[in-house]
């Protein structure tokens, strides 16, 4: 998704596999069968969701996020004779609705489940008018919002497929996840749409679009096509602009990562809340930037990214969202370097480093177990610093570790939902050290190294001494960082030199072959640091 907190410091040694209670062990959803009718006035639907998922040990029950200002008409065992009702009651947790389904299958039994309701959304789809005041309705999901149109267990730890059968006024279009597998005209006035998505995505993803949209074919990736999703009046403007190298954005960054995760790739204009939402294989876009052609390529670019980061490989605990939004921050950015562009790169990075020091997170870590707002978390640590992180980790690890790091990453974890352990790993294997005491600094310490520097030159022994102070405040701890420099001779000599920083008060010589008159420290802009004073001899 684009980007539109007081917390006491973490030890170093606390553990990075954070998971919260939400996770229910007795139960994993593997599919849902969505059928929903959306009405020609109103805002009243009529659903029939399916629900197959695995018994994965103790007495259960199955607990289904789910509005309960819904009429339920039913609800059913799906078995091999037939279909049964099932007892059910309302509970709640953490403030949200939930149904209670009893287990009637033992551990290591595929159960399922019908629900058939009917109700108006409160929220999750938008059924309503668009920016043009024409009737649509579109699904706005992130973060746990689900649950407001459909049962589901609405936490991306539980990856499922889902299939969609979606019915609408004749001379409509709708757009889900997946492909397209049918549209049956059959029933006068009402046109359904079906849809599948054979890969495990998580809810949060699920989404459909409907009303009157054109369509423009962009062409395919390696077989997975692309398509533009909008307005009437306002298709010319996406394909001209925003998209017109959407196909080369997939090239890319398969070419980097891993082959696209599924089997085609819709950008749609949507009534999204966000300015994007990475929907797995529909990625949807707000439609007030259509309508006022303000859209532009980077987030584009950031939410092409999703699909294989938050999307294919997403965070088993929203804790750990930076493996998201840090990663489609920075491989977003990267794209316009490998189309080419590496100053829209670089420029990318440093308006993002500048979003991080300006913001109210540089308080906080990244991985902050003490915010339970969802929404919250939508902050400049999980983008901003967190792409910084993947960056500085490049440069310490070097490319060949880093990229082999990432599409090993992708390949082990893609359809499944990971940790930051899982990425530590990975990254520990292709380094061929460990690396967890790299993301226990950047990840749950707050906050940034600000440096004090003070250098000379030893003329006897021929080195560079320098004196290094980390002064940033208590609570963010100390950091440990390879420091670039450039020495400068007189003559306009130039050497390259690295200073390994550890602690708060660093003395270290480092063998220089001609004596410095200037010093630059990190003059590529590789690292996240601030650098308040260097002073070099009289």
């Amino acid at each position: 998704m684009n980007f539109a907190i007081l917390f006491a410091l973490m030890q170093a040694t606390a553990p990075l596999s954070v998971v919260t209670d939400w996770v229910r062990p007795d139960q994993d959803i593997i599919h849902y069968t969505i059928a929903l009718s959306i009405p020609q006035r109103g805002t009243t639907i009529i659903g029939d969701v399916r629900l197959r998922y695995v018994v994965c040990g103790g007495a259960g029950p199955l607990l289904l996020d789910f509005d309960r200002h819904f009429a339920i008409d039913s609800l059913l065992a799906v078995l091999p004779t037939g279909r049964e009702t099932v007892e059910w009651e309302w509970t709640e947790h953490g403030g949200s609705d939930v149904l209670s389904i009893p287990h009637w299958g033992r551990p290591g039994d595929t159960l399922s489940v019908q629900v058939h309701y009917r109700g108006s959304p409160a929220d999750g789809l938008i059924i309503g008018s668009n920016v043009h005041g024409d009737r649509t309705a579109f699904a706005d999901n992130w973060p746990n919002r689900a649950h407001y149109w459909f049962p589901a267990e609405d936490h991306p730890s539980d990856k499922a497929t889902v299939d969609f059968g979606i019915a609408v006024p004749t001379g409509w279009r709708v757009v889900a996840n997946g492909h397209l597998t049918d549209v049956d005209t059959s029933t006068a006035g009402r046109t359904v749409w079906h849809w599948s998505e054979p890969r495990p995505i998580p809810v949060h993803t699920m989404v459909i679009g409907a009303g009157v949209l054109g369509i423009a074919e962009l062409g395919d990736v390696d077989g997975a096509p692309q398509s533009v999703w909008a307005f009437p009046s306002d298709s010319a403007f996406a394909v001209d602009v925003p998209f017109r190298r959407a196909r080369e954005m997939v090239r890319v960054l398969s070419a980097t990562i891993g082959p696209f995760p599924y089997d085609k790739l819709a950008h749609v204009q949507s009534a999204t809340r966000y300015g994007g939402m990475e929907n797995s294989s529909a990625i949807f876009y707000n439609q007030n930037s259509y309508a006022r052609r303000t859209m532009g390529e980077g987030v584009v670019a950031h939410e092409i990214a999703h699909q294989w980061f938050g999307d294919a490989v997403a965070q088993a605990d929203w804790h750990h969202l930076w493996l998201s939004e840090g990663f489609a921050t920075y491989f977003g950015n990267l794209t316009f370097d490998l189309l080419g562009e590496p100053q829209r790169f670089l420029d990318g990075m440093a308006s993002g480093r500048s979003r991080y020091l300006r913001s109210n997170s540089v308080e906080r870590p990244v991985i902050d177990t003490a915010e339970h707002n969802l929404m919250a978390l939508l902050n400049a640590n999980n983008y901003q610093k967190g792409s910084w992180v993947l960056h500085m980790l490049r440069g310490e690890v070097g490319d060949s570790a880093f990229f082999g790091s990432i599409r090993d990453y992708y390949d082990v974890f893609r359809d499944s939902s990971v940790l930051t352990d899982d990425f530590s790993a990975v990254v520990s294997r292709h380094a061929d050290r460990p690396m967890e005491w790299f993301f226990e600094q950047w990840l749950l310490q707050p906050g940034y190294p600000q440096i004090q520097v003070r250098w000379r030159h030893d003329a006897g022994g021929k080195a560079l001494v320098l004196e290094i102070d980390q002064v940033q405040p208590s609570e963010w701890g100390e950091f440990t960082f390879r420091l670039p420099l450039v020495a400068r001779s007189a003559s306009g000599a130039s050497e390259s030199l690295v200073a390994h920083v550890s602690g708060r008060n660093w003395l270290q010589e480092i063998p220089v072959d001609q004596v410095p008159n200037e010093l630059l420290l990190d003059p590529e802009h590789t690292l996240l640091i601030e650098i308040l004073e260097i002073a070099g001899p009289s």
